[in-house]
């Protein structure tokens, strides 16, 4: 079977990790899986970070993505003989609207859409009024309501990575029950798991000493993550226990990384906050957290706190996306309400305040979840069985 994974990506992140997971998956199956760029951003994404073995082709769009109508899709998706094609979606509106779908449909019969964030709700329909009495009829409410639905017509299958997503898509947007199915984001447990050594380098690396408890996160710097809010509660961890060794540790690169070092020389007393580059080996610095944190404003199943969670560290985390099917139990770790820093910093603070004995285990019992639930090697499995299925099975 030949599989096209069709991706929009801007930035290397969890999706893009799960996408060559899958496609290694597949060819280990005995299929073609062949990444294809629709942008040549998403291609230099890709380029440098996966091995000979993954076909990898760019394809880019003729125009913006706005004007890219059926006709469009059709001509660029001529001469490809693929006989499933999917759609790896950041995004509900990922990948050029209902036009690209119905193409994709058309052309090749088998389209599947990968959903890998969670879709973010519409909002009320109106709280405009005219001439001060008149309310509004919110068309922009219920155009948005169709454009969204629209989304579900064409795919044979709506794969997502969480069931909250799943139940979102469902519930707020209409889309049809019996094409969704979930087949939740996977890691591997054997590379991301426990480590002292990779701990000792690391802390050594950073200029943290012997005893410190240190707080970190792995991820790229962007608003939507939230790390001013990580920063900020920091801030009161610091307060709370002026007599502790706390260090906080952002690992990543990204468009927010000069607003949050400004933010973080901010941070009294100072020298507590370490800005890491990016890692190709990112099971390595996980090893050096006691607690990993996670702000998120959104999210669809975030790899990045699975693999924290299999290398043993404590998750706090916003109750956002699939996080809660993630830290499920108050035994696992602290979920927080999204966009309350008073709360995150609460959740920090009583972190801090457990002993080394019960953040070990606690740490335990969120690898032991993770192994349980969301082992890439089962995961991943499913995903290809679904799509072997909707390749084998009749067109309708």
């Amino acid at each position: 079977m030949n599989v096209g994974l069709l991706a929009v990506s801007s930035a290397w992140g969890g999706a893009e990790i799960h996408s060559v997971q899958l496609a290694r998956t597949l060819a280990t199956r005995g299929h073609v899986a062949t990444l294809v760029c629709l942008t040549e951003r998403a291609y230099e994404v890709y380029r440098d970070r996966i091995d000979h073995q993954i076909p990898l082709v760019c394809l880019p769009i003729p125009k913006p993505w706005r004007e890219m109508g059926f006709l469009d899709w059709m001509s660029l998706f001529a001469g490809q003989e693929w006989n499933v094609c999917v759609l790896i979606k950041g995004e509900v509106h990922s990948g050029g609207g209902w036009a690209f779908d119905l193409a994709a449909r058309y052309r090749f019969r088998n389209y599947i859409a990968l959903e890998q964030k969670n879709a973010t709700p519409i909002g009320p329909k109106t709280s405009r009024r005219h001439l001060g009495f008149i309310p509004g009829l919110g068309l922009y409410w219920y155009r948005e309501r169709l454009r969204r639905f629209l989304r579900s017509v064409g795919p044979r299958v709506i794969v997502c990575v969480s069931e909250a997503n799943r139940q979102r898509l469902i519930a707020d947007h209409r889309f049809p029950a019996r094409k969704m199915v979930t087949a939740r984001n996977g890691i591997d447990v054997q590379r991301f798991r426990p480590d002292p050594a990779h701990a000792e380098t690391w802390r050594r690396r950073w200029g943290i000493p012997e005893g410190a408890l240190v707080l970190g996160a792995v991820g790229r710097l962007a608003p939507i993550k939230g790390y001013d809010t990580a920063l900020a509660s920091f801030q009161a961890l610091l307060e709370r226990f002026p007599d502790m060794d706390l260090r906080l540790v952002l690992v990543g690169e990204g468009p927010d990384e000069q607003a949050l070092r400004v933010q973080a020389e901010q941070v009294v007393p100072g020298g507590r906050v370490v800005f890491s580059p990016f890692c190709e080996r990112p099971w390595e610095p996980l090893n050096a957290f006691d607690v990993f944190v996670m702000p998120s404003l959104e999210e669809g199943l975030p790899l990045a706190l699975a693999e924290a969670m299999a290398c043993g560290c404590c998750p706090v985390a916003t109750a956002v996306g699939g996080i809660p099917e993630l830290v499920a139990s108050p035994e696992l770790g602290w979920l927080v309400p999204v966009g309350s820093t008073d709360a995150f910093a609460a959740a920090m603070i009583d972190a801090a305040s457990r002993t080394t004995q019960q953040r070990a285990a606690m740490g335990r019992r969120a690898r032991e979840h993770v192994v349980t639930n969301f082992n890439a090697a089962v995961q991943l499995g499913v995903l290809a069985d679904i799509i072997e299925s909707t390749g084998a099975a009749p067109v309708g």
